[in-house]
Order: structure tokens, then sequence, then C-alpha cells
């Protein structure tokens, strides 16, 4: 079996044999991955057989190159034999890239859009859409949910796991699929690494200035820490006065505490004090409803907010994990992980644009929400059989606890502010009192089981089936302490089930053909991380709506994975179609005042998805992928009258909205990266990435209905990048980094409305000295 490490390079550098216990790599980059290796081939015949892969290769080395299995514990085949499209992006592309936080890390790989903090609460570009789906609530840290909707830092990620497809895997989830970060583990061998980097632009906008340590000290044998520690204060590129301020600290200790069993403690705090950037005018951005061209002289980075704003973030959480072999073929991983997330914010939005006078319109709102997540984990793998059948098993139970105390504070309107030249000091920073407050709590207890079956050498099924009991209590609450509406006291106890089942085809050891289908459930009020989460009340959750069905989601998925170059470099190919189903939709019929549930529609997403990454040869790497999706809203001429006669405004002139395509579902996104390695120690590259036009709207999960065309489009743009870096010494390498070399101008997302923009990175640069030794 090769266990394949992610996110490093030069193989020679960084291969280690295997030895005697549990081996750890790590390479001068500081990067680590706990493998178990070596002792367990040589001291049991039987563990060895365990971990041999699909071809009966013992145990033998670990090889530097691309994605790894060594650390799934839910995954029962081989990225190349799983039956579904997974995207891996590597710590090399996040370094390369030169990403902070998990927005930017997902921007490289297609079929992932963003919204501006859609329906006006506080998420900026925190939340995303996978496939034309709201995945927001569906992100994990090391296989447990992480809720809240907050900017994640990278500073101790190791890669981020794309899954995509309705996906059950980790419970209860959405259509789009789910996010898995994996966070950076303590290695065997002293070393220490960081990175200084410092990135300006043509604006007026603040340097960036970022500082990351990476520090792994064996103190014993069988005892290893590591700490991770980033320190930035950075301005947002183009935006004047923006402001981003963070620090966070990461210790790690890996203790063996037996030849067979290893245990592992980390913590992380981040803090972040940042001055938040809520963008531009609708009317700047061709392509909106709301475009005016009196916009095109204002100054590309004024900021519209209040220099008083502030968005204030302090997370923090601790993960036990035991991972232990304990019989034949039997391999167990429990881990406990709890995390709290603080948010507290207030930021200025500009809300639309004067043309008669040139000014613009700004809102002040609030947000305030603490999250804690609680979860437990056993899961065992186990591998058996001979001859032309065997299994690769990985079942489990699992608990979690979700809890969530937010406050709704109001809004206030500063006066006006000139759009070429706005005063960021025009009114002083508001203080509201909570006007309601609520508590939300979710118990999940779960138990799953998936099976994979090797029927000779070319066939294998993949399946399984996950059954979750899931618990929800929400209390709304007025300032005096009063229920607050339908959600005062309310309770959802149900339990739903998800699972997927595929059948692959190994026409050559190095490739797979498969057929798959996959299912997941969405019960009401389930996640606490979307958009609306800062309103209480009915309104806490987008798309809820008391009594009404579980949506569910089916996938329907074919392709082809296929490794060349003797394994450098993997590629991959799916048609894919997506069913939502049970997507709950009210309105008002004659005579009523109130919405209420009046029946249910369908979404679709059907589409292709090609990947590659990988080595074309050992100096020439290359990261990329295109997705083309066409997506479709479906129900009844009924469910549109509801939907109009509940908000006018949405339909204007139009009567219908099924057979419209999904809001923020761009028909193409395309990104490619890749990097050449000299033999004198300079690499050279850069990027491409292009995001095709979508539609303005509603997202998918909420209740009211934007038909197509009626707020216009989001534009398409296309971007270059560029990348050069030199070895001084093996010690130290230099990197230079442009985005978007053209300077073009675009917008990365809009609001619902298109009444504000999200402008992207204009050209910049980031300058970078990373060090190892």
């Amino acid at each position: 079996m090769t266990i394949i490490l992610m996110g490093v390079t030069d193989v020679d550098k960084r291969t280690k044999s295997a030895e005697a216990g549990w081996k750890v790599v790590a390479g001068p980059t500081g990067t680590a991955f706990v493998a178990l290796v070596g002792a367990l081939a040589s001291s049991s015949p039987a563990i060895a057989e365990a971990f041999d892969d699909a071809q009966g290769t013992p145990v033998s080395a670990v090889e530097v190159l691309g994605a790894t299995d060594a650390d799934a514990p839910k995954r029962t085949a081989k990225l190349l034999d799983t039956p579904q499209t997974v995207s891996v992006i590597p710590q090399q592309i996040i370094e390369e890239r030169g990403a902070r936080n998990l927005t930017e890390v997902l921007r490289n790989t297609p079929g992932i859009s963003f919204n501006a903090g859609e329906n006006g609460f506080s998420t900026s570009t925190n939340n995303f859409s996978m496939r034309g789906f709201d995945v927001s609530g569906s992100v994990f840290i090391d296989g447990s949910r992480d809720s809240g909707s907050y900017a994640r830092d990278v500073f101790n990620v190791e890669r981020v796991e794309v899954v995509k497809g309705p996906a059950a895997d980790n419970g209860r989830g959405g259509p789009g699929g789910y996010v898995n970060i994996v966070t950076k583990s303590p290695g065997n061998e002293n070393a220490v690494s960081g990175a200084v980097s410092f990135g300006f632009d043509q604006y007026d906008s603040k340097t960036r200035k970022r500082g990351l340590a990476d520090i792994n000290h064996v103190l014993a044998d069988n005892l290893a820490v590591r700490l991770n520690a980033v320190l930035e204060d950075s301005g947002v590129p183009g935006r004047e006065l923006a402001r981003k301020k963070t620090w966070g600290i990461a210790p790690s200790l890996a203790a063996t505490l037996s030849p067979n069993l290893r245990a592992i403690l980390a913590y992380e705090h981040v803090s972040q004090d940042d001055r938040p950037e809520w963008g531009v005018p609708g009317a700047a951005i061709k392509g909106t409803a709301a475009y005016n061209p009196l916009t095109a002289d204002a100054p590309r980075d004024a900021f519209y907010g209040l220099r008083s704003d502030f968005d204030d973030t302090r997370s923090d959480a601790v993960l036990l994990r035991f991972e232990g072999q304990f019989a034949e073929g039997l391999r167990v991983t429990n881990q406990t992980r709890f995390s709290e997330v603080d948010r507290d914010a207030r930021f200025t939005v500009p809300t639309g644009f004067t043309a008669a006078t040139s000014v613009v319109p700004t809102q002040t709102q609030f947000y305030r929400r603490k999250n804690e997540t609680l979860t437990n984990f056993t899961n065992l793998t186990a591998r058996f059989g001979s001859g032309a059948l065997s299994h690769s098993i990985a079942a489990g139970v699992e608990f979690t606890r979700e809890k969530s105390d937010s406050d709704r504070l109001g809004t206030v309107n500063p006066p006006v502010t000139s759009l070429r030249d706005p005063n960021p000091d025009r009114a002083a920073g508001a203080v509201l009192a909570p006007t309601e407050r609520a508590q939300v709590k979710v118990d999940t207890v779960a138990a799953y089981v998936y099976d994979t079956i090797e029927i000779g050498e070319q066939w294998q099924i993949t399946g399984g089936v996950r059954l979750e009991s899931y618990d929800a209590a929400i209390q709304s609450r007025t300032a005096a302490g009063a229920p607050a509406g339908a959600l005062g006291n309310f309770k959802l106890s149900d339990t739903n089930w998800g699972g997927k089942i595929g059948l692959v085809y190994k026409p050559a050891s190095n490739a797979s053909l498969y057929a798959s289908v996959g299912t997941a459930a969405q019960p009401p009020g389930s996640y606490l991380s979307n958009p609306d989460i800062s309103r209480t009340g009915e309104n806490a959750f987008p798309g809820f709506v008391a009594g009404a069905k579980t949506v569910r989601s089916d996938n329907y998925e074919v392709g082809l994975k296929w490794d060349l170059f003797d394994g450098r470099l993997s590629t991959t190919a799916a048609v894919f179609r997506t069913v939502k189903r049970n997507a709950p939709i009210t309105g008002r019929d004659v005579g009523e005042t109130v919405d209420s549930l009046k029946g249910y529609g369908k979404q679709i997403v059907q589409g292709v998805e090609i990947g590659v990454s990988g080595r074309i040869t050992e100096a020439w790497e290359v990261y990329g992928g295109l997705a083309w999706i066409d997506s479709e809203r479906k129900h009844s001429a009924y469910l549109d009258e509801v939907r109009r006669r509940a908000n006018p405004a949405d339909y204007g002139t139009f009567l219908r909205a099924s057979g419209d395509k999904l809001a923020f579902t761009p028909d193409v996104t395309a990104n490619l990266w890749t990097t050449y390695r000299f033999p004198f120690g300079l690499t050279l590259g850069g990027g491409v990435q292009h995001v095709g036009s979508s539609f303005l709207g509603r997202p998918d999960d909420a209740n009211r209905i934007i038909p197509n065309g009626m707020f216009g489009k989001l534009p398409s743009y296309t971007l270059l990048h560029g990348y050069a870096s030199y070895e001084v010494n093996e010690t130290i390498d230099l990197r230079l980094n442009i985005d978007n070399l053209t300077n073009e101008k675009h917008a990365v997302s809009t609001n619902w409305n298109g009444s504000r923009a999200t402008l992207g990175t204009p050209r910049a640069f980031l300058m970078t000295a990373a060090f190892r030794f």
C-alpha cells in the first residue's frame, strides 16, 4: 500500500522509509501526516494484510504525490475507486495561491459560487453554494460539523476536501455536497518552517502583512508536539479603509500510548478584529437591473461603510482523537471535538444609488451570535475476505450537540454619502439593545455502515447507509422574555436516513469507470450556519416552514477516473443529475394576510465536471477543473400565483418562476493552475479562472422566489494570475504572486436584488519569503 501525502513537493527530500511503530512523515516545510505503516506490517502479518491496498501490495512506502486515503476513516475505497466527484485542494495549492481563508481556497475548484451576504445578514462571502445549492451548513473540520457563519482561516489546514452531490457521510446535508477541512498533526522529526508575506496594489487600500510559523518538535521516541501560528494585519485589495487583523495559535500533541494505539490532542484559537467591507452600489455593475452609467467614474476603492464598523470573531476548538489497531484486520478511531464561535459585528452596506444627487444611501446592520458544537464519533474500519471476494467496511456511531444564542438588534440608516468621495465619519457608531433573543439546540444521534466489496480484480460495489435521529428546539423571545411568533417554543424530532451505492469497473489498475446513486435528508431548522442566522423568530432559517416535509435530495452520477504517468497525474470526468425534492413553497390565497405552506417544488441541477491534479512530468504540475451546470426550478402555476400574491414586488410583470435557473448559479465555472520547476531553482506558473454569468434572486433555500431577469444578471468574468518562486537555498524560498494580471473590474457576488455588490480583487501583488530548517 502506498500512502500519498498532499501539498508538498520534491519527492527525494520528503520520502521516508517505514520503520517500527507509528510513522509520521514531516517534510522540511513542516508538512506532517500521521500514517500507520512499517512496524504494523513487520510485526504482524495479519495487520499488514489488513492494510494492503486493493491490489494486494504490502505497506512499504510513503510517496509524496497527491491525495491521501490514509486518514479518512469513513472512506472504504481509494479516491481513484470512489464512485463520486471529490475535489481535494492540497496545501501546496493553498500556499502557492496565497489563500488565507476557506473562501479563497474554494475558488480553486469549479461549481462553487458565492453571494454577498444573501438577505443582508452578515455573511459576506463566508457562505457559498455548490452546484447551485447552499452548503454553508455542511462544513466539517476533521469530520466533525463546524457551525457558524465566519471566515475560517487556513493557517492550520493540511488540505480541503470538497465532496460533491448529496452525501450523508457526515450526516444531514443539502443537495450540493459538503466540505471537510483537515487540520495539521504532529510529526516525528524536528522541523521549523514558516512564511512572511507582504501584499499591495495600486489603490489606496492598506498593505497586507501576514506571518506564519509551523514548529514540530520530538520530545521523546513516542511523543511529539507541533505549533502552528498566524499573525496578520492587512487591508482588502482595492478597498480603502477595510481591514483584516488576525492572530491564531494551534498547538497539538501526538503520543504513541502502545505499539498499536496513538492519541492526538489539539487546540486552536483564532481572534479576528476586522473592519468589514460590504461592497459598492449595484448601480456600478453592468448587467444588473440597477446599473447606471453615471457610476463609471466612481473610485474603484471607495469605502461606503463607517470607520466605526467592526466584525470581531473569537473561535476556539479542542480535539482529542484515539487511533488504534486492536485486532486482526480491525482499526478503530474515536474522536471528540468541541468548538465555540463567538461573533459580534456592526457593518454598513450600500443600499442603492440616487442618480440625481450622486449619493449612496446606506444601512448599518448588526450581528451577534455564539455557536457551540460538541461531537463524538467512534469509527471502526475492517478489511477481510480472500480470493475473489473481499470487504472493506467502515461503521460507527456519532453524537452531536449544537447550540446557538443570538440577538436581533435592528438597523440604523446613516446619512447618505457621496458616490465619488464617501465620508466614513458621517455618523457615529450606533449602539442598539436587542429586540429579540433566540436559543437553538440541535441534538443528533447517528449510526452508519459503509462497505466496498471487491469482486475479483475488476469489479467493486461501494455503498452504505446512515440513520440519524434529530431533535431541534428553538426558543425565540422578545426583549421582555415573551414568546416571539410561531418559534417561541418550537420543537421537532425526526429520524432520517441517507446513503449511497455505486458500481465500479476497473479496466486497468490505474482507472475506474463508475455509476452511482446517493441520497441525503435536510430536515427543517437543521443548520446553524445559514445567511439569516442572525435573525430570530420564523426568519431564523432560510426556507424554514413549520410543518413542512423533510427536504430530500438524490444524485445520479456516471464517471471516469484515470491516473496517468505512473500515477503522477489524476484525471476525472463525471456526468451528474441532482434532484432536490420537497422544497416547501409558501404563499397567500385570495383574502389571506399571512403566508402559509401551499405546496412543494423541485430543483434540478445536471451537468458535467472534469478535473485534473498532479504532475505531467516531475517538473510540471497542474491543478484544475471545469463544471458545466444546467439548473431548473419546477413547480405548479398555482404556486407561482400564491407567491406573487405574497410578494408582488418580487415578480413585477413576470408570471412564472417555474422553469427558471437557480439564482447565483453560473452555467460554466473553470479554473486552471500550473507551474514548471526549472533545474536551477526557479519555478514559473500561473492560472486562469472563469466564472459565467448568473441570474440574481433568492437562494435555493429561501421562501421567496424571484423570477429570472427581475433584477438582472451577475456578469461573467475571466481572470489571469501569475506566479514565480525561487529556491535561494535549502532553507529559503522567495515567491511572487500577481493576481488579476489584466486588472479586470468584476463583481464576485451581489445581494439578492443587486442593490449592492462585492468587487473581486484588482491587480494585486503578494511577495512571500518562506523558510524551513
